[in-house]
């Protein structure tokens, strides 16, 4: 379903990922040399529960927050800001909306007059407002589920994979707080405290938006290239040099870690396996350490390049959703999941990124990431079970990677309690 006029010829009232399979394949326009890496395209999430519509996963999670599936933004214009050079290119599309060959030169004319608009807007000097930052506050949330009741699915969970039905599960819990602060503050508050590869704030017309801080990338394609980032592996940072580089060093000498992020690596080269040209795929980066603002993470990249009867949305079908958000086997891991989580996980371990009118692609995972709506704060983390996973520690690694969200939606909601 389309919010405001959508261009003529994209489809309606269909399957949406098939919807958005098409209407990808609909919206083109060449590649311009010089010019950002996003010109246009669309903008926006693909919810984890869209998975039911590529894979038969029962319906026991209740769905208790209103939220669409699939939303994409139509972005026609942008200001890209270069913050290495100091520049801004504003960007317009020309969209032809009804098709038409008359309408050809309006569209020019209608893009031209937005460029004027825009940089006319970006000339008029804002109101100062200067803030303190408010002194760091434990964060307050609720849980949908206790402490308890997670160890104990982590049980139930180290069950299933005794029993051979799972190598790997990744259970989340969804934590909770009021949200009376604005966006763009929870989204400066994240960015101040945890910059990450993945930075994004978006703002739905329905009351949704979207805020995040996501160090892992589902699928990138470039012309023909795709490329996927497993991240497996955990531990907590420390303010001391010396054990936080300990720490590091531990991480990846730790057989269960190790086992863990090999099999991870081996499902995104199973993943590319079934879309790209045969003997393309490859590990090129294989377990270095990366550190972000709470907690550390073993990463590698695996690349390959497109068959000749694949498209970049078959990449992204191919990965979705991500082995580490999900286990090993994916579709029996996603089965025990159901079992497990007591609510949908919503945007939690879907998409976030954009389809560019060249063909590309640049997703990353819903993860490290807030969703408001209605004045509350959502906020999901999980944990990679294997049988001898501890529960406790299990726990404590979804908090830890909930940390810097929670930390961001807290400050934000101190700074609007001080500007009023």
């Amino acid at each position: 379903m389309w919010l405001g006029k959508p261009p003529a010829g994209v489809p309606q009232g269909m399957n949406p990922l098939e919807a958005l399979r098409k209407t990808v394949a609909h919206l083109k326009s060449p590649k311009i040399e010089g010019l950002p890496t996003l010109t246009g395209g669309l903008v926006g999430y693909m919810g984890y529960d869209s998975v039911r519509r590529l894979e038969k996963i029962s319906n026991l999670a209740t769905k208790d927050i209103d939220l669409p599936e699939i939303a994409f933004m139509l972005t026609s214009d942008l200001a890209v800001m270069d913050h290495s050079e100091g520049t801004i290119t504003l960007i317009a599309n020309a969209i032809n909306w009804d098709g038409s060959d008359e309408r050809i030169d309006e569209s020019y004319a209608d893009a031209v007059s937005r460029l004027d608009r825009m940089q006319a807007e970006l000339l008029v000097p804002l109101a100062g407002d200067v803030s303190q930052i408010p002194a760091k506050k434990a964060p307050q949330f609720d849980r949908n589920m206790t402490e308890e009741e997670f160890k104990s699915k982590v049980e139930i969970a180290k069950e299933e994979i005794r029993a051979g039905e799972a190598f790997q599960i990744v259970l989340s819990q969804r934590f909770s707080m009021p949200c009376p602060a604005d966006a763009l503050d929870v989204y400066r508050m994240l960015r101040l405290n945890n910059p990450s590869p993945y930075m994004y704030l978006f703002r739905f017309e329905d009351g949704i938006e979207v805020v995040g801080s996501s160090p892992e990338a589902l699928v990138k394609v470039t012309g023909t290239e795709v490329m996927v980032h497993p991240i497996a592996g955990t531990r907590r940072r420390s303010a001391s040099i010396e054990e936080d580089i300990r720490l590091g060093e531990e991480l990846l000498a730790d057989p269960k870690e190790r086992a863990e992020h090999l099999m991870l690596v081996d499902l995104g080269r199973n993943d590319l396996g079934r879309v790209c040209a045969p003997g393309s795929v490859e590990v090129i980066d294989f377990m270095h350490i990366e550190r972000y603002s709470h907690v550390m993470h073993i990463v590698s990249t695996v690349i390959g390049k497109l068959g000749k009867n694949s498209t970049p949305i078959d990449a992204l079908f191919s990965v979705f959703p991500a082995g580490t958000l999900s286990g090993a086997p994916k579709p029996r891991a996603m089965e025990i999941i159901e079992t497990l989580e007591p609510t949908r996980r919503g945007l939690y371990g879907g998409a976030i990124g954009y389809f560019d009118f060249t063909g590309n692609i640049d997703a990353c995972i819903a993860i490290r990431t807030a969703l408001l709506h209605k004045g509350v704060a959502y906020v999901q983390a999980g944990a990679g079970l294997v049988a001898d996973s501890d529960p406790a520690s299990e726990n404590e690694e979804t908090l830890n990677k909930a940390a810097a969200v929670l930390g961001a939606i807290t400050a934000a909601n101190e700074l609007s309690r001080g500007t009023k």
